[in-house]
């Protein structure tokens, strides 16, 4: 029972600890995908820390992804709405990657970092929000 109390004692003293916030649904990534070989890939809201096409109908969760896009900077929301598919966004240090092939499926995952979270480790508050759209090119 004292175990339980002290647990008890400290969750409570970290749930004020680092301004805790629930998840918000409309930080969610709508994605859009244009047509094409080398489509324009858009998504609201308009900035994202990362983007990436994987093969397939699946979401890699960063790994095997086909391209990768991040914008300039450090672990932030810096890549800008929409991209070309395989074009390097401005001031980045992406590699370009080679068109799409027709009647291919793929998917687009846009990942969001959360503007309201703080904190690291044990006391990190930040949501991740991530929006898919698998697509054929055409």
């Amino acid at each position: 029972m004292p175990v339980q109390k002290l647990l008890l004692g400290f969750l409570l003293a970290t749930a004020g600890c680092g301004g805790a916030h629930l998840f918000d649904a409309d930080e969610v990534p709508t994605v859009e995908v244009g047509v094409g070989l080398r489509p324009l890939i858009s998504w609201s809201p308009p900035e994202a820390y990362e983007l990436n096409v994987y093969r397939g109908d699946r979401d890699g969760d960063g790994i095997g992804a086909l391209w990768t896009a991040r914008g300039p900077g450090g672990y932030e929301n810096n890549l800008r709405a929409p991209v070309t598919y395989g074009v390097p966004p401005p001031d980045s240090e992406v590699a370009g990657a080679p068109p799409l092939e027709a009647g291919q499926t793929y998917t687009a995952v846009v990942v969001r970092k959360d503007p309201k979270g703080s904190g690291d480790g044990f006391f990190n508050t930040r949501h991740r929000y991530v929006g898919r759209r698998t697509f054929v090119a055409r």
